[in-house]
C-alpha cells in the first residue's frame, strides 16, 4: 500500500511539473512568435489539398476558441512585430485567392467566435465565378469590422508571371492596385525574390507573406519574408493542434 501511495505521489508530481513546464513554454514562444495560418477555399467536399472541408474548419475554429487563442488583424500583428506587447496566445488567420467561400462560409463561422481574418484577393479575379464580387468586398470593408481585404496581386497568380524575377512586371502589377491602398501582400504561390522585394518596398507595402510547412512567424523575420503555416485538406485535427501549439 505504501509503495502504491508513493508511486501515485511521484506520478502526480511528474504530471504537475509537465503541466507547469508546458505553460511556461507556451508563454515564452508566444511572446516572440506567432502562428499565421494560410487557408484557401473552405467548401463542402474539397478535392484540392490546399482546400479544406467546412466541417474541419469548424472544428479548428472551435478548438482555437475553446483554448483561448486571440486572433489578430494584420495591423495588430504589424504593431506586435514593431514591439507592442500583446499578452496571451495569439494567432493570425489568412485566406488566399479571394474565394467566394470567404464571404459565404468563413465569415459566418468566424463571427460566432468574434474572430478576425484577412482575405488576400487576386484583383483581376474579382467578380469571376467562384470568387468574391465587388458587392461582397464592399460589404466586408464597410460592415465587417473584424474582416480585412488585402492583396494577392492584381494578376500575378500565373506561374510565368510569379516566376519572372522581373522588377517591371511586379511593379506594374502593383501600380494597378495603388487605388486600393493595400499595405499587406501574399506572394502568389509563395514565390519571392529580390526584385519582388524592391517592387513591394517602392509601392509602400509593410509586410509580405510566404509559406512554410510548420514555421511560425517571429519578430526578427524580414518584413517581406513573413512565414505562414498552410492548412491542408489532409491535416487531422491533431496535426492542426500541433501546428498552432508548437514552434517547430
Amino acid at each position: 500500500m505504501k509503495f502504491r501511495k508513493s508511486f501515485f505521489m511521484i506520478f502526480l508530481i511528474i504530471v504537475l511539473i509537465l503541466v507547469i513546464s508546458f505553460i511556461i513554454y507556451k508563454n515564452i514562444i508566444f511572446k516572440n512568435n506567432i502562428p499565421i495560418l494560410a487557408y484557401h477555399d473552405v467548401i463542402e467536399n474539397p478535392l484540392n489539398e490546399t482546400d479544406i472541408s467546412i466541417e474541419d474548419f469548424e472544428r479548428q475554429m472551435e478548438y482555437l476558441y475553446s483554448h483561448n487563442y486571440q486572433t489578430l488583424s494584420l495591423d495588430e500583428y504589424y504593431e506586435w512585430k514593431q514591439g507592442k506587447v500583446i499578452d496571451g496566445k495569439k494567432i493570425v488567420l489568412t485566406f488566399d485567392d479571394g474565394d467566394e467561400s470567404f464571404y459565404k462560409i468563413v465569415i459566418p463561422i468566424l463571427e460566432k467566435y468574434n474572430f478576425k481574418a484577412t482575405v488576400f484577393v487576386i484583383q483581376n479575379s474579382i467578380g469571376k465565378e467562384g470568387y468574391l464580387n465587388d458587392t461582397q468586398i464592399k460589404d466586408i470593408k464597410e460592415n465587417k469590422a473584424n474582416f480585412f481585404v488585402q492583396s494577392h496581386s492584381f494578376n500575378l497568380h500565373i506561374d510565368s508571371f510569379a516566376n519572372s524575377n522581373d522588377y517591371h512586371i511586379y511593379n506594374e502589377d502593383m501600380l494597378k492596385n495603388n487605388n486600393n491602398n493595400y499595405k499587406y501582400y501574399a506572394y502568389p504561390f509563395g514565390i519571392s525574390n529580390e526584385n519582388y522585394y524592391k517592387a513591394l518596398t517602392n509601392n509602400n507595402y509593410k509586410l509580405a507573406f510566404l509559406y512554410s510547412p510548420s514555421k511560425w512567424s517571429n519578430k526578427n523575420q524580414n518584413n517581406l519574408e513573413v512565414t505562414r503555416v498552410p492548412i491542408y485538406r489532409s491535416n487531422s485535427l491533431f496535426k492542426f493542434i500541433l501546428k498552432v501549439s508548437f514552434k517547430i
